[in-house]
């Protein structure tokens, strides 16, 4: 089990080292202690706080990582415990690999036993790497330590909560996509508690509340990390429990085995690529229509304590986000940082294709007489479509949430930014599809790195002064702030041309590829 993970696991640790590394960097660059004066007044904007959660001070590197980057650390360790879990157990169940396995002297609870130990140490690990690169930069010992272990628990709670939907839900795409949407719940609810002013006790509900709460580099309230070691451990309990009372490779909540067949979308390759995206469509849907309401329902308290504090306002200047002083502005600036989840929507489609593949369900369609072309076209004419649909609802999401928070836009502002945020897509689809063609294997991990690394470097690049042509790397790094600002018209054209050319050659290997491969 650990040989089928090792190289996501490492890829994903190697992140969190370099984000920990950076965030260290950043601190030093900005002047230090001092340099940090200017960011006290984040620490009261509700927004901010809702953001990137609550902190009593920036006194130390290691204060400003936890606050600056310690939530979002802490969703992607979730997130990708909880696709862990679920492809150890959930996925090996359905492609039938777990069959002798369990059916030999090893057993069902050996198996699944295993899967759990495999899912600590996975944590573990994302708490050592933690503790590593904050001790690197001689931060608190105490401090990174809580902070270290509490990265760690909620990486356990995403671990676990993919450990029983893997036992309730089946096939593993079900189990995933509400183990997912649970733990974007979770975060969803900490930015509410740290949103509003009488919502404080939400945090008691959300392990990311219970990190925020531990305070590591602050406060150090130690009590908050055994939320983080019980609840996960209760939540593998009771997927050990669940394990007993189902059969192999099915689950506790299926669909009857004989129900009405539903050929509406089955009768072309282009009808059954949208079919086969349809549910994944859905939940990222409403997970961005979420976060949408949730960030534009907070635009009129970032406004408001903008206009009302100079010094915040020429702090915002000084960093380059002078136009988040504005409804118009700061809307366009998170249409930018939607581009990222975005992206990842794009990867998560079209690598379909490579598992598709790998697993042998094109044997049928293409002996069938469905050329290999077409059928990689259609796969790329439903993730476009469905980019967009996603794409224009989030920003409508994003309209009612501004428009409930007192403030008022026009509906085609957000609209523009989210439609600006999508320009990137054709690079990301080039890109994906020739991993998927020629990294079939390892396609969505590769993928996911690179976007990341990618928008560490936009990100903190130009505040660090970090060389033209590394940031020229990032192609978020070239996202203009629509509808503050015309879009990137040039830079739109060659994300054009160079994801063409990438979709076409990887389109061209595919054609000649043999299946499984």
């Amino acid at each position: 089990m650990w040989r089928q993970v090792r190289v996501v696991t490492f890829v994903m640790l190697v992140l969190m080292a370099l984000v920990v590394r950076v965030g260290l960097t950043t601190f030093d660059s900005a002047g230090g202690v001092k340099g940090m004066t200017a960011f006290m007044h984040l620490l009261r904007n509700p927004a901010m706080t809702a953001l990137y959660g609550r902190a009593t001070s920036l006194a130390t590197a290691g204060a400003f990582v936890a606050w600056r980057m310690g939530m979002y650390l802490a969703l992607g360790a979730a997130l990708w415990a909880g696709l862990l879990a679920t492809r150890l157990t959930r996925s090996a169940e359905d492609d039938g690999t777990w069959d002798l396995l369990v059916t030999g002297v090893a057993g069902r609870r050996s198996a699944l036993k295993t899967a759990i130990v495999v899912v600590i140490e996975g944590g573990a690990g994302v708490g050592v790497v933690t503790f590593l690169g904050l001790m690197s930069g001689s931060q608190s010992v105490v401090g990174s330590t809580q902070f270290a272990l509490g990265l760690a628990g909620v990486a356990w709670f995403g671990g676990a909560i993919g450990l029983l939907c893997a036992q309730l839900f089946a096939p593993r795409r079900s189990a995933s996509q509400i183990a997912l949407i649970t733990v974007g719940l979770m975060f969803l609810v900490r930015m509410l508690a740290d949103g509003s002013s009488g919502g404080g006790w939400l945090r008691w509900l959300t392990p990311f509340g219970w990190l925020e709460n531990v305070d590591s580099f602050g406060r150090r309230s130690s009590l908050w990390t055994l939320p983080l070691m019980i609840v996960p451990a209760v939540a593998m309990a009771a997927a050990w429990w669940s394990e007993r009372r189902r059969d192999i490779g099915g689950a506790m909540w299926v669909r009857p085995d004989r129900s009405r067949a539903h050929v509406m979308l089955l009768a072309t390759s282009w009808r059954f690529a949208w079919r086969e995206r349809r549910s994944s469509l859905v939940a990222w849907a409403i997970g961005l229509a979420a976060m949408g309401v949730v960030v534009g329902y907070l635009t009129n308290a970032l406004v408001s304590f903008s206009r009302s504090d100079p010094a915040y306002a020429r702090l915002l200047n000084r960093w380059g986000y002078g136009s988040m002083i504005t409804v118009k502005g700061f809307v366009a600036e998170i249409c930018v940082i939607m581009a990222l989840a975005l992206s990842f929507l794009v990867v998560t489609l079209l690598t379909m294709v490579s598992a598709d593949n790998l697993q042998g369900r094109l044997e049928v369609p293409l002996a069938s007489g469905t050329g290999r072309v077409k059928w990689l076209s259609a796969n790329l004419a439903a993730t476009s479509l469905g980019l967009v649909v996603v794409a224009l609802v989030s920003g409508v999401a994003m309209w009612v949430g501004v428009e409930f928070s007192g403030s008022s836009i026009a509906l085609s502002v957000p609209l523009k930014g989210m439609l600006n945020s999508v320009s990137v897509a054709p690079l990301n689809v080039g890109v994906a599809v020739a991993f998927a063609v020629w990294l079939p294997r390892f396609a969505f991990t590769a993928m996911a790195a690179l976007l990341s690394l990618c928008y560490v470097i936009s990100m903190l690049g130009p505040i660090l002064r970090w060389p033209k042509w590394l940031l020229d790397v990032s192609p978020f790094h070239f996202l203009h702030l629509v509808p503050s600002e015309a879009p990137n018209w040039g830079a739109t054209m060659w994300f054009f041309v160079i994801g063409a050319a990438l979709t076409t050659v990887a389109s061209i290997g595919f054609a000649r590829g043999d299946l499984g491969r």
